[in-house]
Formats: C-alpha cells, structure tokens, sequence
C-alpha cells in the first residue's frame, strides 16, 4: 500500500537508531512527532486523502529514504571504528534534521489545508441542509394551511349535507302527511260514490 510506505521508513529507522540516539541528535525527536503525524493521516480512508496529502507523504518517503541511507553509512561507520562521533556527520545531520522539519512542515500544512477544505465542504452541506429544511418548513406550513383550508370546505360540505339531509327529512315527513290526507280524501269519496249510487238505484240504507 502506497500510504503506507513513509510509516514503514519510519519504523525501519527506529530500529537503526534507537542505540545512536545520542549519535543522531533530534532525529528521533523529528521522527516521532512524523510518527505521529502520519498515523493520524493514514487513519483516514484512501478516499479521503487528498491530492496534496498524498503528494506531501510522497515527499515526506523520500526524505525518510534518504535518512535511512544516512543512518545505515552512519551506524555501519560506528560499529566498525566504535570511535565515531557525531561531529564526523555533523553536517549530514544538520541537512537531515532540516529535511524532516521541512516535510513535517509540508505535511501539517497540507493536513491542515485539506481538514479547512473538509471543513468548507461540511459547512457548505450543511448550509444547504439548513436551505432544504427552510424549504422543508416553508412546504410544510403551506400543506398545512391547505389542509385547514380543505377541512372547512370538507366542514361546510357536510353542514350543507346535513342540511339537505334535514330538509329531505321534512319534505318525507310532509309527502307522508300529505298522502295521509289523500288517503282519507279517498276514502270519503269512496262513501259519496257508494251513497250515490244506492240513491240512483233507490235501495239505500241509511247510515
């Protein structure tokens, strides 16, 4: 795995130098804190590391390369002469210890720049989350109002329907009184008829 590559220098280097601190000053300092720095990097989904993430832990596995190449000459140096001192590669030292401040550099601002860039994408997805739910809101309340209007139509209809229903009720109850009447009407008639006609003939009883 391609991440993976600077923490791997790393440890290698920690090997080589955890005898020879005292011979490689501020070495092991600056190589913890790119430990460190690294571990909470490679943390992250591949996805999520950036283009200039990636290229600063490109530099930085260049320069940890070159390092080990340093402290591999240095401790082969030192276990065959035992007499060697720090100052024999004072200056290969002082060039390493800038390279690895240097890619430290590079590596926290590129952090830094790509969790400002993450940070921008989260609040400009929140904003339009905020807008969506506004929206949201704003939907909501003219269902709302709609609802209510429909439910006094709704209520109105049914008050006129029960209405209808109340006047039909007494249409019924006038159409059952009215045929109430016709049918004594009927009837009354039916006597006339019945008494005529025995008054034709001359043979009626007289009711």
């Amino acid at each position: 795995m391609e991440y993976i590559k600077p923490l791997q220098s790393i440890y290698s280097l920690y090997e080589r130098i955890k005898t020879n601190d005292q011979q490689c000053p501020h070495v092991l300092e600056r190589l913890k804190a790119l430990e460190k720095l690294s571990l909470f990097i490679l943390q992250k989904e591949s996805e999520q590391i950036s283009d200039d993430l990636n290229e600063a832990l490109g530099k930085l596995n260049k320069v940890l390369l070159s390092a080990d190449e340093l402290i591999r000459k240095f401790t082969e140096a030192f276990e065959l002469t035992r007499a060697m001192k720090s100052n024999d590669y004072k200056s290969e030292f002082e060039t390493l210890n800038k390279s690895l401040t240097d890619a430290f550099v590079t590596l926290s601002a590129a952090l830094h720049a790509h969790q400002r860039k993450m940070l921008d994408k989260q609040e400009t997805r929140l904003s339009e989350q905020e807008n969506m739910l506004s929206e949201q809101k704003v939907m909501l309340k003219w269902q709302k109002k709609k609802m209510a209007e429909t439910g006094r139509k709704l209520a109105e209809q049914d008050r006129k329907l029960a209405e209808q229903d109340r006047k039909m009720a007494e249409q019924d109850r006038k159409f059952a009184e009215q045929e109430r009447k016709l049918g004594k009407q009927e009837e009354m008639l039916q006597k006339v008829e019945t008494k005529l006609a025995c008054e034709s003939r001359g043979n009626c009883r007289i009711l």
